[in-house]
């Protein structure tokens, strides 16, 4: 795909600074909004000439509708959709910029230290934005392409997930021929043609978890991934069971909505701090003991 310069004008409106990243079926670039000056956004460019002629007829019925309903919504866990356009062969998604850094880059960085308390807040902040989406009328909204990479840290701590573009109604009796997928992050039936529904999101919410606390390549399981507990022995059987659940194959066997995910994460992170407040006073006498005795052991 061939990018954007720096300076050019797309929609006589925003005006590129940066290239961003590229996807896998769009580019992203930093512009400067001219029409709300001193405003930056994030535009999303979706080329389709290598669409055929079907995929196109989908693809543009699907995008305006989508994106349409998009710029409805309203939740702090997501960026404001500004506008959505097309020019020529190419559709275009204006989303509010949103600085800070991905949950990816965040990781990478830390590699193993994150701990079960984080990654439980982690949890429940993007339960709440697929609470939000799968509530939606009159359709429930799938985010489709949740992974570390499409949520950011903002400088406030807070998720917010940056790439909703290919989210879209999970209607009755509307089947996918073709669906975007992240290797690792997508589950099986993203894979194949025909109905997605609320539980793939759950999946790759389950994922996006299990991959920060153990930064691998999650494809070489085959959708298979083992117990957390297998490497970070310190974490609770709470917790593994909740993200075994999630990721589970077979999507009748994973939770049947975001409540339930939600309920259990809430679940897990009050038995935690009950947990702590229980053993803390245990541990401290248990560490002045120990110093103690290194002191009196000649």
């Amino acid at each position: 795909m061939s990018r954007l310069r720096n300076g050019q004008v797309v929609h006589e409106r925003y005006q590129v600074l940066s290239f961003l990243g590229q996807g896998s079926f769009a580019q992203v670039y930093l512009t400067n909004d001219q029409k709300w000056r001193g405003n930056l956004v994030a535009l999303k460019e979706i080329p389709t000439a290598h669409f055929s002629e079907k995929e196109y007829a989908v693809f543009n019925a699907q995008f305006l509708q989508e994106a349409a309903f998009l710029m409805r919504l309203s939740h702090p866990g997501l960026p404001r959709v500004v506008e959505f356009f097309a020019e020529k062969q190419n559709y275009y998604l204006a989303l509010e910029w949103v600085p800070g850094h991905t949950l990816e880059q965040e990781i990478n960085q830390r590699g193993n230290a994150v701990g079960e308390t984080e990654v439980l807040d982690w949890g429940l902040q993007l339960a709440e934005v697929l609470r939000y989406l799968h509530s939606q009328k009159p359709y429930p909204v799938l985010l489709g392409d949740l992974k570390p990479a499409n949520v950011v840290v903002d400088y406030q701590g807070k998720l917010r997930v940056i790439d909703f573009g290919v989210a879209r109604y999970a209607a009755p009796q509307q089947d996918r021929e073709y669906a975007l997928v992240s290797p690792g992050f997508s589950p099986p039936e993203q894979y194949r043609s025909g109905r997605l529904d609320e539980r793939c999101d759950l999946y790759s919410l389950g994922a996006t978890l299990w991959w920060c606390l153990n930064p691998v390549a999650l494809e070489r399981f085959r959708f298979e991934i083992p117990s957390i507990r297998a490497t970070r022995s310190e974490l609770t059987p709470a917790l593994d069971a909740l993200l075994q659940k999630c990721l589970q194959p077979e999507r009748s066997h994973r939770f049947h909505s975001a409540e339930q995910v939600i309920n259990q994460l809430r679940g897990v992170q009050q038995a935690a701090s009950v947990r702590q407040v229980q053993t803390s006073p245990s541990e401290i006498l248990s560490a002045l003991y120990k110093d103690q005795k290194k002191r009196f052991d000649f």
